[in-house]
């Protein structure tokens, strides 16, 4: 394993507060900013994004024109492509200039080269192993808690907006970043629908013309991945031939309890990203999509985009729940 990459609290201090793993994070970016080119310009042109608002009856979804997403978004995620490429996320074959914060001995936390948001972290872990949520949501909350000041964590699943599909990893960006962190009680009030109501743990699933999710929030660890492991097997026992229920998650830990998303999904990919005319859009939604933020990484397709189109892709993509 390639030792190099992790960088040390005494070279962070250099570069901010290590107070916490929140201040090791901002530290980190500040580092890469002065230490790789790439990451320097991409999270400058974040100063020049643009973005526009579609109103889904009180509930503001965002797109955002960010060209530098184009490899996420235009990825190739079939068995043969993955077999044929070298993982961009294990230690040995990230750029020398990128560096990392090790995490619990299991995960690494580095700058997102490839930012939607001023801040965004991807979190992989050490070993190559396959995308999957099952056995790691746990991991997922702590995280959550561990980087509150400033993240919330997202996770793509290997289906849902994953380009590396084959290594495990998680995302964070900066916390209220997305219009589902902030809106989301006025979807429950006029959507939600309870399915537990006790004094440790809620959960709602909302079933609204625009956003289908799970909703979950609990002061209690166990508590909440007991909740979401009876979700997920639900989800599990009525899906075929995927390596997971198809989903995108995310976490946010405020107010002294985790408030997480799970947003089950139909399909990967709407039919508009197979066009080939002019009804094409470039649209691949992961979770920051699902959650009210969507990134078109080509102007056209930002421009020329509707109220309509997005209603038509999520119905598309979103599981009736």
């Amino acid at each position: 394993m390639n030792k190099k990459i992790f960088i040390s609290d005494k070279e962070l201090r250099t570069y901010g507060s290590t107070d916490n793993l929140s201040d090791k994070a901002n530290a980190l970016l500040s580092h890469q900013k002065e230490n790789w080119e790439i990451v320097k310009n991409n999270f400058n042109n974040l100063k020049e994004i643009k973005t526009k608002e579609f109103d889904f009856d009180g509930y503001k979804i965002r797109v955002q024109f960010n060209a530098s997403r184009i490899v996420s978004s235009s990825a190739k995620v079939d068995k043969k492509t993955i077999e044929n490429r070298a993982c961009f996320l294990c230690n040995q074959n990230l750029p020398s200039t990128q560096n990392g914060i090790k995490y619990k001995n299991d995960y690494v936390i580095l700058i997102n080269p490839f930012p939607i948001f001023k801040q965004h972290l991807t979190i992989p872990h050490l070993q190559h192993i396959p995308q999957s949520i099952e056995n790691n949501f746990e991991n997922m909350l702590e995280l959550s808690y561990d980087l509150k000041d400033n993240f919330f964590i997202f996770y793509n699943g290997p289906k849902c907006g994953a380009s590396a599909p084959d290594h495990f990893h998680f995302q964070a960006g900066l916390k209220y970043s997305t219009p589902i962190e902030t809106e989301y009680k006025n979807l429950l009030h006029k959507f939600g629908k309870e399915l537990l109501n006790e004094e440790n743990a809620k959960v709602f699933s909302v079933n609204s013309p625009i956003t289908k999710f799970f909703f979950f929030e609990s002061k209690e660890k166990t508590e909440l991945v007991a909740s979401f492991k009876n979700i997920f097997n639900q989800l599990k026992n009525s899906s075929t031939g995927y390596e997971e229920p198809l989903m995108n998650i995310i976490s946010n830990y405020d107010d002294d309890s985790w408030k997480v998303f799970l947003f089950p999904r139909a399909k990967h990919r709407p039919k508009q990203f197979f066009a080939e005319d002019d009804s094409k859009i470039l649209f691949s939604p992961a979770a920051v999509d699902m959650a009210g933020l969507c990134i078109t990484p080509r102007e056209e397709d930002f421009i020329k985009i509707t109220k309509d189109d997005i209603g038509d892709m999520f119905l598309q993509v979103m599981l009736n729940i």
